[in-house]
């Protein structure tokens, strides 16, 4: 287990260095990316369900973080989604374990930045780039949860299981829900008000 969570954690920050390597942060993308991150951090305490261990469904939060990603590019993405976590840090965070801390608050938060992998041209390439970063995030908090939250587990049920329902009912379905969310929007008409310029072109017919 020690060595399956060095190993992703290692990917996803060899990926993030990579492409921070790559982007140009100007001005107005750091202006913009401050901006998703605290709105995503305000919208993460406007929660509609409260799990008992930690954890629950809030009003979108992901999605400013998506949003990133499919405006301006993953190495934007991927950093709203740093700063994103490290604000839910200040905001009473539960850790038991640095690596706990490092898989619920950075790494999952981190990968909401892949939601522009399929790039934005069609809608569909920007729904599918949002489902699978809602799936590494819950993949991060599933490992998060066997490891250092088992022990909540009903008798003679898997950790593996329990740690899967827990976190697809919560983190799973606000991700869905922001995928959602993000397909009724016309992306191509916030790049153009926004006046981005990132080089990807999009389909107006599609993206809207």
């Amino acid at each position: 287990m020690s060595i399956l969570i060095i190993a992703f954690t290692l990917l996803v920050l060899g990926i993030y260095f990579k492409e921070i390597r790559k982007t140009k942060f100007t001005t107005k993308k750091i202006v913009a990316i401050g901006m998703f991150s605290g709105i995503a951090f305000i919208l993460s305490m406007i929660q509609f369900i409260q799990y008992p261990q930690g954890g629950g469904i809030a009003l979108l939060s992901m999605m400013p973080v998506m949003l990133v990603a499919l405006l301006y590019g993953k190495g934007e993405g991927l950093t709203a989604g740093l700063v994103y976590g490290g604000l839910k840090l200040l905001n009473g965070a539960y850790i038991v374990h640095p690596v706990q801390l490092i898989l619920d608050y950075i790494l999952a938060n981190i990968v909401l930045g892949f939601a522009g992998s399929f790039g934005r041209e069609k809608k569909s390439h920007a729904i599918l780039g949002c489902l699978m970063a809602s799936m590494l995030s819950v993949a991060c908090s599933v490992l998060s949860g066997v490891v250092f939250f088992g022990e909540y587990a009903p008798k003679g049920m898997n950790v593996w299981l329990y740690s899967f329902l827990y976190n697809i009912s919560s983190v799973g379905v606000e991700g869905i829900l922001c995928s959602i969310a993000i397909a009724f929007m016309p992306l191509a008409r916030i790049a153009k008000e926004a006046k981005l310029n990132t080089g990807v072109k999009i389909d107006n017919k599609s993206a809207q």
